[in-house]
């Protein structure tokens, strides 16, 4: 026991702390650390064992419900409220997660082995990007070869069935090969109905693609990500290393093309547990991929259409244009993920970018050139051309055409020129007969013969040059021999 403390220090203590000298001299006699006791019992939990057994009972049920019709915390603890259940809410989705998690380390999973080019796993993602300045959410497929770890990562607009079909052929041809088999998740683009087991209904789509690089397919069982935990950890490194903070490109292709090199990158480096890199497993493993086949799969939705009286077919709510000779008419869509493709019969008649955006019209004004040729007074009013994007240099030299009392239709003439030139060129060949003052369509044309002919263009002669130019004036009087039957020399 600690020696009584002295009343005279007990009373400078006391002073010096502020505090009664009788608590000094409790606490100088303590033997331990002093611990808070409870004065009175403590209230009975609210949450008593009765209501957690309820929601251990409901979580238990969730294993044999649908999907989409399982026990939420809200719902569990509206049961419970029923049942008599007088405290709050988050005290109930508290105990349901101690529960979730005292069963997720419960949980034990298998080291698994794979044989070269025997599976490759994919899987979607998000990350953030910035495309030609604009920040937006793409959408990352990513594909990983099973055995060797090899990555390949491809950003999308958006998950579409068509963009997985791009994807995935864009990853085999990447690897270099086709393996076995290929696992995912039961992915709408995929899977139509789940069945029994590991059976599956697939989408008539998906069939014919892996059909077409003879590749099986390999569903994971639902909430069960773990059985194809190599490329889940593949979309987490996409977006923190391989896509990473503020990734920037002006194109999609451009992008992918970045993230294909930040995948080559990344494989140089050595897995914990290998004496070897990726990049060394890689080229091991495609000794035992398929061949890719001869030709690769059209990656492409397929609708028929009929385009109308304005030759414009509508595929998922926007109008896009087609020559004005195919209206009227039964065509083909074939919609990729970047453009859409218009078919009459076997031949292509139209491309254009795809829109996703809801009820919008894309117009190509070359394909109302030829009805534009008919009708020149409609060109102002004229849908296509005000929705075309010239560069400037085009309505200045309509605007001095139309001072020289010149007619739309030989403006009309100079768009069709497109078809032979780019569109640079005829740029330049405009901007060169508006600084010669030769506004019409021949000097346009003479330029661009001249320029393709020769690659130095010979330069016209416009009306200042020609008011310099003298001409000497014979005599009258040498006219007068042809009266007389002379010969002018």
């Amino acid at each position: 026991m600690a020696a009584p403390c002295g009343r005279e220090i007990a009373r400078q203590i006391a002073k010096a702390l502020g505090i009664s000298r009788h608590t000094v001299a409790k606490y100088a006699n303590l033997t331990e650390v002093p611990r808070y006791q409870r004065r009175k019992p403590a209230e009975p939990l609210v949450l008593t064992p009765e209501f957690q057994l309820e929601i251990e009972r409901r979580l238990a049920e969730n294993e044999t419900l649908p999907r989409k019709q399982r026990w939420t915390g809200r719902t569990i603890y509206e049961e419970l409220v029923a049942l008599g259940y007088q405290g709050s809410e988050p005290s109930v989705r508290r105990h349901i997660a101690k529960v979730r998690k005292a069963k997720s380390k419960q949980a034990a999973f298998l080291p698994l082995a794979h044989d070269p080019g025997d599976s490759i796993e994919f899987d979607w993602g998000e990350a953030v990007v910035y495309l030609d300045g604009v920040e937006l959410t793409a959408q990352i497929l990513c594909v990983r070869l099973r055995w060797s770890g090899m990555p390949v990562v491809i950003a999308y607009p958006n998950q579409r069935q068509e963009a997985m079909f791009d994807g995935i052929r864009r990853a085999l041809e990447l690897l270099g090969g086709v393996p076995r088999r290929m696992t995912s998740d039961n992915l709408k683009q995929a899977v139509k109905r789940i069945l029994e087991g590991r059976n599956r209904e697939e989408q008539d789509a998906f069939l014919s693609f892996r059909t077409h690089y003879l590749i099986d397919s390999n569903f994971c069982n639902p909430a069960s990500g773990h059985e194809k935990g190599s490329v889940e950890n593949l979309v987490g490194l996409a977006q923190r290393y391989i896509v990473g903070p503020r990734r920037e490109a002006k194109t999609w292709e451009e992008l992918n093309a970045i993230l294909w090199q930040r995948c080559l990158e990344y494989a140089r480096r050595i897995p914990q547990g290998s004496t070897q890199s990726i990049l060394e497993r890689w080229e091991q493993e495609q000794k035992f991929l398929r061949p890719l086949p001869a030709r690769p799969f059209d990656c492409c939705k397929v609708a028929l259409v009929t385009s109308s009286k304005t030759a414009c077919v509508t595929f998922e709510t926007c109008r896009y244009s087609v020559p004005v000779r195919y209206a009227n008419q039964s065509l083909q869509v074939r919609a990729y993920w970047d453009r859409i493709d218009i078919y009459a019969g076997q031949e292509k008649i139209a491309t254009h970018p795809r829109c996703y955006e809801r009820n919008r019209e894309i117009f190509d004004l070359d394909h109302y050139l030829e009805l534009l040729q008919e009708k020149p007074r409609a060109l102002d009013q004229a849908k296509p051309f005000r929705t075309a994007q010239l560069p400037a240099v085009y309505h200045r030299f309509r605007a001095e055409m139309q001072v020289r009392n010149r007619h739309d239709r030989e403006f009309i003439q100079i768009l069709m020129l497109h078809r032979s030139y780019p569109v640079s060129q005829v740029t330049a060949a405009l901007e060169h007969a508006l600084a010669q003052h030769t506004i019409c369509y021949a000097a346009v044309r003479q330029w661009l013969e001249a320029q393709a002919g020769t690659g130095s263009p010979t330069p016209l002669t416009g009306p200042g040059e020609l008011a310099n130019i003298r001409v000497q004036q014979p005599p009258l009087s040498v006219y007068n021999r042809l009266l007389k039957g002379g010969v002018l020399h």
